[in-house]
């Protein structure tokens, strides 16, 4: 429980410990030993199979290195992916429930108040650097989150006021005027760094976490006029944050442009024209490669030679990845990879949906929407959070709703 509360704050904070602390939770699960009566369970007992095949994956990233020449970035890719092997492997070997509801709730406050103590800090190092070192937008995109991809951490961010949002109106275990008043501010907070961090990804999630809640709260719940209230102050909040940091409303502008423009190669240089350059050139390795792929290995390197072929030189300088974790392993394993990629997201998503477990449900549908703008399992601090908070509450699933 120790450390699982240590990675789930240090997640938002600074995942550079993120390593030691999931290399101190498999060294405490060798020490204990209980994998070895557990083991075999698992394929015994359905719920321990199930969380195991998360880990299919990485397993399937293993057997790529038989048709891999670059085992150099093999090795490397399968260090960062390690969590999706170790995670599903430590809980699917541990005595059931893993957590109970009390335990995942106080790791969800652990993980929200990581998020504020993280958001802090990038606050305070966007005000330092705009009076003292007078940096331009200092407290805008990779400026403000400079130790996290904006993507991501927007991802982070908008996964607590999920929770939040749970609790608060599904839930409505949030008593009191000052508890009351008090979440809310923290959601205004979040909305404010989302606004801020202007990450295009993350402004769309938010928006469709947003309508996510008012749909259940509207057709299961029938609190109409919680809905309007909820829809209202979200939308006034963010429109007035955006009207006071323009920045982001621009930057949604210019992707309208990149995508109207998507022909132009001029549009390179800008993310929104890279992702449209980066997936026609990964379109061609796909259909060269569809049933096996590349291999683990040779993702880059096959990549690189498709931009250089297409001129895609703004790209090719810095060595971009798909840039959406669906085609990443589309063109690494070919079409079992993706099929498998997607039945970890779809799968549970439909049996959290029909426990009325919405909290799990949202969390896996925050993690499908980032796929499709972020190759997030490239990266630990994209691999790190999907694995850990899907494990634990694929296992709150089975029980019921937290």
């Amino acid at each position: 429980m120790g450390l699982s509360l240590a990675i789930a704050f240090t997640i938002p904070v600074y995942g550079r410990l993120l390593p030691f602390l999931i290399g101190f939770l498999f060294l405490n699960w060798l020490i204990e030993g209980e994998y070895s009566k557990t083991f075999p369970l698992i394929f015994k007992e359905r719920t321990r199979f199930l969380m195991f095949s998360f880990s299919f994956l990485y397993l399937l990233y293993l057997a790529g290195l038989i048709h891999t020449n670059n085992f150099q970035y093999a090795r490397e890719d399968l260090e960062i992916k390690v969590s999706i092997l170790l995670f599903p492997l430590i809980f699917a070997t541990s005595d059931f429930p893993l957590l109970s509801k009390k335990e995942t709730g106080i790791i969800l406050r652990v993980f929200a108040a990581g998020c504020i103590a993280g958001s802090l800090i990038l606050v305070g190092r966007a005000f330092y650097s705009s009076v003292f070192i007078h940096q331009a937008g200092a407290f805008y995109y990779t400026s403000l989150s400079w130790n996290f991809h904006p993507g991501y951490y927007s991802m982070y961010i908008t996964f607590a006021m999920s929770n939040i949002l749970y609790f608060l109106l599904i839930r409505q275990s949030v008593k009191g005027f000052p508890k009351v008043t008090a979440h809310i501010l923290i959601l205004l907070f979040f909305t404010l760094m989302i606004v801020l961090l202007s990450s295009k990804a993350g402004l769309l999630i938010w928006l469709c976490v947003i309508g996510f809640y008012a749909v259940i709260l509207l057709f299961k719940y029938k609190r109409w006029r919680t809905v309007v209230i909820f829809v209202a102050v979200a939308l006034t909040a963010f429109v007035l944050f955006l009207l006071l940091f323009p920045t982001a409303a621009d930057r949604v502008s210019q992707a309208k442009q990149d995508i109207a423009f998507k022909d132009s190669i001029d549009n390179s240089g800008r993310s929104t024209g890279d992702r449209i350059l980066i997936w026609k050139s990964s379109e061609e390795i796909i259909k060269k490669h569809f049933l096996f792929g590349v291999g683990t290995g040779d993702v880059r390197d096959k990549l690189m030679e498709e931009y250089r072929r297409g001129n895609v030189i703004a790209v090719l300088k810095h060595y971009l990845n798909a840039h959406n974790q669906y085609v990443q392993t589309f063109m690494a394993l070919g079409i079992f990879g993706l099929l498998i990629l997607i039945t970890m997201i779809v799968t549970p998503a439909i049996f959290s949906l029909k426990r009325e477990n919405y909290i799990y449900f949202a969390f896996l549908f925050i993690v499908g929407i980032s796929m499709i703008f972020e190759s997030m399992l490239e990266r630990q601090e994209g691999v790190v959070f999907y694995a850990f908070f899907n494990v634990f509450f694929f296992d709150l699933a089975a029980i019921g709703p937290v």
